[in-house]
C-alpha cells in the first residue's frame, strides 16, 4: 500500500501547517471553535480548542481518518480480525473487558478465565484458599515487567485512596535486587502470596525475580512453597517445571499484547487488592469507552480526535514530544504507563508492509503530576526552544474533599493552558516575554473511580490505535524490544569471562571488573 503521505489530504494538511495563524488569532476570528473542538461524554469532557487547529484543518483531519478507514480499523480490531499482521494475531484486549468479538469462542475463553480468577480471588479473601499453615493471606508480591507491571501498578496506586484494600499488594519489575527486596520488605512469607506474570515465563527479568522469590519462600515454608504461588502465563510446560500446579496458572492469550493486558488475568493483583467487584468496575469503564470509540461519529469521537491531533502535531507541525500532566496525585503513574503504551506501540519507522516512512511518527511521551511539574519542566514549555503539546487532566470533584483547595488546583491547570496558548508579550524585557501559541488539550473527568480509571486508560489505548492506523504502522508488535533481549544474551557470558569481550565493550567491561573487585 502507498504511504498515507501520498494522499491528497496529506498534501492539503502540509499546506495548512505552513500557513497557520496564531492561536490568539484563531480565537478572535472563530469564537465558536470550542463547540466543534470539544467532546462531552457526560462524565468526561475534552476541550481541544487550544490546539493549533481551525475549522478547515479539522475537516481535513477528519477526511484523513476517512481515507485511512479508522472506523473500520477499530471495528476490525474489536471483531477479532488479524490486524497485528506482522505477528499474524488478532488484537482482542477489548474482549477481556466484555466488548464482544465475532468469534463466540473468544467470549467463552474470557468467561472461563474470569470464572477461575473470581473463584481464586474470592477464595484468597475468604480464606478458603489458605496459606500453608491454614491461615489467611495478608499480602501479595506480584512479579512482572513492562505491561505485566505498569498497568497493574497504575491501577493499584490510583485506586488505593478510593477503594478499601483487602490485601497489601506490591509490584516488582526490575532485576537490580532492590526492587524485590522492597517488595518483600516488612512482609511475612508465611502470609504472603506470590503472583508471577509472564506470558512466555522466560522473560529474563521476571524469570530471575521468580526464582529469587521461590528461594525466599522455600526458606520460609519448605516443600509447601507452591501453595503460596500463582502464575499468569501461556506456558504451562515452563510453569510446571518451575513447580506450580496447573490449577494455579491463569491463561494469557496471544491475542492480548502486554501493554494492553491489564484487563486480562494480568490484572489479578488489582482484583486481589480491592476485590473482584472493583476489578470488574474498572473493566466496565473501559468497555464504555469501547462503545463510544466504536459507535461515535468521527467528529465527536474522543479517541479518534486525540489520535488525529497527535498525528497533526507530530507529522505536520513537527513536535517531537508530548506531555501528559494529570492534576491528580492518584494518576502519578499514568505517564509511565502511557510511555510504554504509546511509544512501544507507535515508535516505528516502517509501515506494516515494511516500507520506510518519510514522516515523523510517535512523539516522546513525558510528564508528571501538576502542580509539581510547574516547578520543573514548565519553564521549558513556556519559553524553551523545544516545544511540546500538553494534555491537562483535571478532576471536577475534589480528590481529597477540599473544594477550595481543588479550585486552586484547577485554576493552576487552566492558567497553564491559557498561558501556553496566549503567552504574554514583553519586548522591553525579553526574558519576561512569553511567545504563546503552544498547544494543549484539557480533559476533565467527574471523579476518579475504578470505572473512570478504566475509561481513561482505554481512551489512550484507542487513541494509540488510531494514530498507528493513520501512520500506516502496526501498533501491536514490538520488535525493537526483542533486539535488546538478544544482545543482552550475547553480553552475559562476556561479563562472566566465559567469552572474550567485544571490541566496543573492552574498556567498559574492564572498568566494571576493576570497580567490582574493589568491594
Amino acid at each position: 500500500m502507498p504511504l498515507i503521505s501520498s494522499h491528497p489530504t496529506w498534501y492539503a494538511l502540509q499546506k495548512r501547517a505552513r500557513a497557520l495563524p496564531a492561536l490568539s488569532e484563531m480565537f478572535e476570528t472563530d469564537p465558536a471553535r470550542g463547540d466543534y473542538l470539544s467532546v462531552d461524554l457526560g462524565d468526561l469532557f475534552a476541550d481541544f480548542s487550544r490546539q493549533r487547529i481551525n475549522r478547515a484543518t479539522f475537516d481535513d483531519l477528519l477526511a484523513l481518518a476517512e481515507a485511512t478507514d479508522v472506523a473500520g480499523y477499530l471495528s476490525d480490531m474489536a471483531g477479532g480480525e488479524i490486524i497485528n499482521d506482522t505477528e499474524g494475531r488478532a488484537v482482542l484486549h477489548t474482549a477481556c473487558r466484555g466488548t464482544p468479538a465475532k468469534d463466540p469462542e473468544i467470549a467463552k475463553a474470557v468467561a472461563d478465565a474470569d470464572a477461575m480468577l473470581e473463584t481464586f480471588v474470592s477464595g484468597v479473601h475468604d480464606g478458603s484458599i489458605a496459606t500453608a499453615s491454614g491461615g489467611k493471606f495478608k499480602s501479595v508480591v506480584a512479579i512482572g515487567i513492562g505491561g505485566s507491571e505498569l498497568g497493574p501498578a497504575l491501577a493499584l496506586d490510583a485506586l488505593s485512596d478510593i477503594c478499601p484494600a483487602k490485601l497489601d499488594v506490591r509490584m516488582c519489575g526490575n532485576i537490580d535486587g532492590v526492587a524485590l527486596e522492597r517488595a518483600f520488605q516488612g512482609l511475612d512469607p508465611a502470609t504472603t502470596l506470590v503472583v508471577v506474570i509472564s506470558k512466555s515465563f522466560t522473560t529474563l527479568e521476571t524469570a530471575t525475580n521468580a526464582e529469587r522469590a521461590k528461594t525466599i519462600m522455600q526458606s520460609a515454608l519448605g516443600e509447601a512453597w507452591p501453595s503460596h504461588f500463582a502464575v499468569v502465563s501461556a506456558n504451562l510446560k515452563a510453569t510446571g517445571s518451575f513447580g506450580v500446579a496447573d490449577e494455579r496458572v491463569f491463561p494469557m492469550w496471544d491475542w492480548v499484547g502486554g501493554r494492553y493486558s491489564v484487563w486480562s488475568a494480568v490484572g489479578l493483583p488489582v482484583a486481589l487488592a480491592f476485590g473482584w467487584g472493583v476489578f470488574q468496575a474498572f473493566r466496565d469503564g473501559a468497555k464504555q469507552m469501547d462503545t463510544h470509540a466504536l459507535s461515535a461519529p468521527l467528529a465527536e469521537n474522543l479517541p479518534v480526535l486525540m489520535g488525529l491531533i497527535t498525528v497533526w502535531n507530530t507529522s505536520f507541525i513537527g513536535y517531537a514530544a508530548e506531555a501528559c500532566v494529570p492534576y491528580d496525585t492518584r494518576l502519578s503513574l499514568l505517564v509511565a504507563h502511557l510511555q510504554q503504551l504509546e511509544m512501544e506501540s507507535n515508535g516505528k519507522r516502517v509501515t506494516r508492509d515494511g516500507e520506510t516512512i518519510s514522516y515523523n511518527t510517535q512523539p516522546v511521551v513525558f510528564g508528571g503530576v501538576g502542580t509539581n511539574v510547574q516547578h520543573a519542566f514548565f519553564q521549558q514549555l513556556h519559553q524553551g526552544t523545544v516545544e511540546a503539546p500538553v494534555d491537562f487532566l483535571i478532576s471536577a470533584t475534589p480528590p481529597a474533599g477540599d473544594a477550595e483547595q481543588n479550585r486552586a488546583l484547577t485554576a493552576n491547570a487552566l492558567a497553564q493552558a491559557d498561558a501556553l496558548a496566549f503567552g504574554k508579550s514583553n519586548t522591553a524585557e525579553p526574558h519576561r516575554h512569553y511567545p504563546g501559541n503552544r498547544p494543549s488539550s484539557i480533559l476533565i473527568y467527574d471523579a476518579l473511580s475504578p470505572a473512570m480509571l478504566g475509561k481513561l486508560i482505554a481512551l489512550y489505548e484507542h487513541k494509540t490505535a488510531v494514530a498507528g492506523r493513520i501512520w500506516g504502522i502496526n501498533p501491536f508488535d514490538q520488535w525493537g524490544v526483542e533486539l535488546g533481549k538478544v544482545v543482552s544474551g550475547d553480553i552475559l557470558p562476556m561479563l562472566s569471562g566465559e567469552t572474550e569481550a567485544s571490541t566496543s565493550l573492552q574498556n567498559t567491561l574492564a572498568a566494571l571488573k576493576r570497580m567490582g573487585s574493589q568491594r
